[in-house]
């Protein structure tokens, strides 16, 4: 199966309400708003007054979406990790660290904003510190992906305690993985899901020098 299988084949998003719709689109808005001033005026010149002018909210609602500018500019949204599902857990790969990586990569994709993709790399790639924005949600991260590599685990046979050990010590390796190639400019910021493989074959040869052989593919 294709490395992203599991990256695209989310199921439907449940039908929402108008409140959340009106939600939703305010929130694009001041996505929108605060990656063009950015690009504009830089991230210091950039005030909250004026994404909440551009975004047609008062200055004050600003802050029921985003803690700060650079939040809004990076399109972190948070609280939005959740675990895999059944039927997600199905589709990932057959080999256990590219079906680690998947679920990893398609836990922190859910946590950004996915619309306007080029002027995402745009801002990404002129203002490379905005991945710090990211710091807080990497703990939650790893607790909500260990929870769907245990899952994974499990129903490929591996015992409770086993997959109780083994699964947050993965999803670890796996994170610390995509920091570094993050910070090196190794992996794309925007497009984490074509980082799936090279994140894995990472891995692979990490496990190489920690053991002294390798470390080939399990089927």
């Amino acid at each position: 199966m294709g490395e992203t299988a599991a990256l695209d084949g989310d199921p439907a998003p449940a039908p929402v309400g108008l409140r959340e719709r009106k939600r939703e689109e305010t929130r694009r808005r001041i996505i929108l708003a605060a990656r063009v001033g950015s690009l504009d005026a830089g991230i210091d010149g950039l005030t909250i007054d004026a994404i909440a002018r551009e975004a047609d909210i008062s200055p004050r609602s600003f802050f029921n979406y985003f803690p700060n500018k650079e939040a809004a500019i990076a399109g972190v949204i948070p609280g939005t990790a959740r675990a895999l599902t059944a039927d997600e857990l199905d589709q990932l790969p057959a080999d256990v660290v590219d079906a680690v990586v998947a679920i990893v990569v398609a836990v922190l994709g859910r946590q950004v904003d996915s619309t306007n993709t080029d002027l995402r790399r745009e801002v990404f790639v002129r203002f490379p510190e905005l991945l710090d924005e990211f710091r807080p949600f990497w703990k939650a991260s790893v607790r909500t992906a260990s929870v769907s590599v245990t899952d994974l685990l499990l129903r490929r046979g591996s015992t409770a305690e086993s997959s109780a050990v083994v699964a947050p010590v993965l999803v670890a390796m796996c994170v610390s993985v995509v920091r570094t190639m993050l910070a090196r400019g190794e992996l794309d910021s925007v497009e984490l899901a074509h980082g799936v493989r090279p994140i894995a074959d990472a891995i692979r040869s990490t496990a190489e020098v920690v053991t002294g052989g390798p470390r080939g593919r399990t089927s």
